[in-house]
């Protein structure tokens, strides 16, 4: 809402202010790293101007940038293990799947790198009886993370299939690792162009609403690098929007002495009715990284810049510049005085 403002003050649009601004592959970054050659925040701008300037007056755009990976000098690492039992090729990682689908998005990465098909593959148990540790779901990581440790044990087996003639049987009970790690820089480390992070992801929203501010359409274009599951990502992408706009909007969580004082019900979660057309698209850079097939991953940037966008929308609808969130005298919340 402060670059809108910016916007206003030397009389240039919410979106050009953002192009002009946006970050570049090669150029440095606030903590002092350099963008990588698959930074593509300007393509995610660029995929939403069109619908964004035929809607001035009730649009509002915001963008965002999530790290992939915890970085920051820790151990961040991704661990693999694949044991060939009754004849198949099974996969073992203590990735949380908390809905991501990366137990899916593995499975893929594992069939590329075997050449095997997707029934002739397994992803086992992950517990820590048989996976090794593959790090939090945090950080949105584990689609590259852990993502480029089963591609590299992918190959491993590989190699070693093609050795036996391509005959999985005689690799029973046979056991491949990998451990991937890319070190990182701590915060605020004393040299020059410090990495914190493995990777970048971006995004760029555009929130409209009709006359009334109903949010009807939410444009989001997101530089997820290669895009591994359409489906899950496209899934992903709705949840976290879904998630944004009843912060931005309904949802109110009252704390009294650090004490939830209410109930699930009362808390204001949008209701099936009151979602919006989401239209999810991404863009990608012919240079991607070079880890996990070039895919960055879909975490918690999904949810980032859409109540900032929906709040630029109702500026431009009102002209009231709203500084709380749920936010006050919208469609979705009765006015206040």
């Amino acid at each position: 809402m402060i670059i809108n403002k910016l916007a206003e003050k030397v009389g240039i649009s919410p979106w050009e202010i953002r192009f002009r601004n946006a970050i570049e592959p090669g150029k440095v970054l606030p903590n002092g790293q350099i963008a990588d050659e698959s930074t593509a925040l300007k393509e995610s701008l660029l995929a939403v101007k069109e619908v964004y300037e035929s809607n001035r007056g009730h649009a509002g755009i915001a963008c965002a940038m999530k790290n992939a990976g915890v970085g920051v000098g820790l151990p961040d690492k991704g661990r693999a293990r694949l044991v060939v039992e009754n004849g198949l090729p099974v996969l073992y990682t203590a990735a949380s799947d908390i809905g991501q689908g990366c137990r899916t998005v593995f499975l893929q990465m594992l069939s590329s790198g075997t050449g095997l098909p997707l029934e002739k593959l397994r992803v086992g148990s992950g517990s820590t009886e048989f996976a090794p540790d593959s790090g939090t779901t945090s950080g949105s990581r584990q689609t590259l993370i852990t993502g480029e440790a089963v591609k590299e044990v992918a190959k491993l087996f590989r190699k070693e299939l093609d050795l036996h003639g391509g005959r999985i049987s005689e690799l029973e009970g046979r056991e491949f690792f990998y451990e991937f790690f890319d070190p990182t820089d701590k915060l605020g480390a004393e040299k020059e162009f410090p990495k914190s992070h493995v990777a970048y992801a971006y995004a760029t929203n555009v929130v409209i609403l009709d006359p009334e501010g109903k949010v009807t359409d939410v444009y989001a274009a997101h530089d997820a690098g290669k895009v591994v599951n359409p489906i899950s990502i496209q899934g992903q992408i709705e949840g976290g929007v879904l998630m944004g706009m009843g912060y931005a909007l309904t949802e109110d969580f009252p704390l009294k002495d650090c004490i939830p004082a209410a109930k699930l019900g009362t808390l204001g979660l949008l209701r099936a009715n009151q979602i919006p057309d989401i239209h999810a698209t991404y863009v990608e850079r012919e240079t991607q990284l070079p880890f996990a097939y070039g895919a960055k991953g879909v975490g918690e940037i999904s949810s980032i810049p859409i109540a900032p966008a929906i709040a630029g929308a109702y500026y431009a609808l009102d002209g009231i510049f709203r500084t709380k969130l749920p936010m006050d005298n919208t469609y979705y919340r009765k006015k206040k005085s």
